[in-house]
């Protein structure tokens, strides 16, 4: 981060073992390069000063691991939405330097944060991985200052879904009620009807958890709950009992395991009767592939299901979101796929505040005083209290007219002068910003590590260093009233657009891929539905 150069975020290793603070946004692997190595535990050993500041969320999810239990005494939580002044010591020089932090919702899994810094440096966003429905940025409190958004001068975005390929990702309520009803149709059937929820990642579908167990009084087994001990809105929903309905739970790695039963933990009724299982899997890219419109819910084979469900903001929502606060400058965290730095650059600069042609200069009213009004021969509005521009900012909208002096008497031959003309108005050019649209995708990972996260690669993007610029606007260009929640998962429709981007764009329970209805899985109940091998390993499911 070029404008706080001494703070390490969601990086450890390297260069980053010579920062002041390290700051850990949440407990996906990808952010956690260097966070148990050798070199970073001698580091610590060595200082007094140095912390790692996450929300207590994620604390309680890192020391669960006995992998990083060497940071119990070394990590400081910070309560999201409490801004918190941090210093940061050069023990070696003794000097010191003071910011002020705010942990921010992120949306994106238990525990997740943006990170707003406020210092010399300039006010610094820092989003980590994160969705935020349309709207959602209104209603962040420390976002904003005396009624207005602060003067965010860089912004460090997620960009995972930052490509105008992805117009739009449905909301997870959307994609909630889908899996609901898939689910609800089919272990009413009979108790051997059970569903398995292949979720690749450790942990963040605790969302789906909990409310699926709401919704049918199930609890969801998981292999292990050491993670969610010390939160019990989680974990009163899940279970390692095995004689459940709805499963979580993993494949472990040997294959002989994998082949010899149809549910990741091998359950089988207790009478020996065979489980009729069919297969969920939430994905993002798999429907980002498709070349036509696909469901939210698509049946892929004839026990195998996939859901459109994400973790990341939808290029729609990316858009939303960046016009609203107004940054001077995004730098992006990660690159789409197929996508160079420099075309994500580009994309990213129709958001910034500088690329949106004349830059607003506010101006307080002051005192309003009397003034008198005068035209020059150009029809140019003039005061001759002062610059005009003292209260407006260019001419009038509607065109300046002028009276004409009536003159006397004249022939019918003469003619009113070409120089004579009324003035014809001119209008300032309007400021066009380029509409693009994306789609998120979900954050999964290989089960190497004790905490699992993303296992989608994401490679690092290069970091402008340029400093913070200020801010001339210091507000969004329009008042902006905070939406009601059912309005996050809404759009104006765009004809034009969504005519050409059809192909990309899934549509909400809209007929299977194939063209044909949906499926209902209670009508084929009399079929084996047991999860064919390659199902059960997931190679045919595994094109993310």
């Amino acid at each position: 981060m070029a404008e706080y150069p001494s703070l390490s975020i969601d990086r450890f290793d390297r260069d980053n073992l010579l920062a002041k603070a390290f700051f850990l946004s949440h407990c996906h692997k990808d952010h956690m390069k260097g966070l148990k190595a050798p070199a970073l535990q001698r580091r610590l050993e060595c200082s007094l000063k140095l912390r790692l500041y996450c929300s207590p969320v994620t604390k309680e999810i890192l020391l669960t691991s006995s992998k990083y239990k060497f940071w119990e005494n070394y990590i400081a939580a910070i309560e999201v939405e409490t801004p918190t002044q941090i210093s940061l010591v050069d023990e070696a020089a003794g000097k010191k330097e003071d910011i002020l932090v705010t942990l921010l919702p992120a949306g994106h899994c238990p525990g997740s944060v943006m990170f707003l810094f406020e210092g010399m440096g300039g006010t610094v966003l820092y989003t980590g991985d994160f969705r935020l429905a349309s709207g959602e940025a209104a209603r962040l409190e420390w976002l904003h200052s005396g009624g207005r958004v602060k003067d965010i001068s860089t912004v460090y975005l997620d960009t995972t879904f930052c490509d105008p390929r992805f117009y739009q990702i449905p909301s997870r309520e959307e994609c909630l009620n889908g899996i609901m009803q898939l689910v609800g149709s089919w272990v009413t059937l009979s108790p051997y009807h059970v569903v398995w929820l292949n979720c690749k990642a450790a942990y963040g579908y605790e969302y789906l958890f909990t409310n699926l167990s709401e919704e049918f009084s199930i609890q969801v087994h998981l292999n292990k709950l050491d993670m969610f001990k010390n939160m019990p809105e989680i974990l009163h929903h899940v279970t390692t009992d095995r004689m459940t309905q709805i499963h979580a739970c993993r494949h472990p790695k040997e294959d002989y395991f994998v082949r010899a039963n149809r549910l990741p933990c091998g359950n089988i009724a207790a009478d020996g009767t065979p489980l009729r299982i069919i297969s969920i899997k939430p994905s993002t890219m798999w429907f980002a592939e498709r070349i036509k419109r696909a469901n939210v819910i698509v049946r892929t084979s004839e026990s195998c299901y996939r859901a459109c469900f994400s973790f990341h903001s939808s290029f729609t929502e990316i858009k939303d979101f960046l016009s609203y606060i107004q940054p001077v400058t995004v730098h992006a965290n990660v690159l789409p796929m197929g996508k160079t730095y420099e075309e994500v650059k580009e994309i990213l600069k129709s958001f910034c505040r500088k690329d949106c042609g004349d830059e607003a200069v506010y101006k307080p009213l002051g005192k309003l005083k009397r003034w008198r009004q005068s035209f020059s021969n150009e029809g140019v509005p003039s005061s001759t209290d002062g610059d005009i521009d003292g209260l407006f900012d260019d001419y009038h909208v509607m065109p300046v007219k002028r009276a004409l002096c009536v003159p006397p008497p004249s022939p019918p031959t003469d003619r009113r002068e070409p120089d004579d003309e009324v003035l014809v108005n001119s209008e300032p050019p309007a400021c066009f910003i380029p509409e693009f649209h994306d789609c998120e995708e979900s954050n999964e990972e290989d089960e190497e590590e004790e905490i699992d996260g993303a296992d989608a690669e994401e490679t690092s993007a290069p970091r402008a260093s340029g400093g913070a610029g200020q801010r001339a606007g210091g507000t969004a260009s329009e008042e902006t009233i905070a939406p009601s929640w059912h309005s996050f998962f809404q759009r104006e429709r765009d004809e034009d657009w969504e005519r050409e981007m059809a192909p990309h764009s899934p549509k909400l329970f809209s007929d299977s891929e194939d063209g044909d209805s949906t499926h209902d899985p209670s009508q084929s109940s009399s079929q084996s539905t047991h999860i064919s091998e390659r199902a059960s390993q997931g190679s045919g499911l595994e094109t993310e």
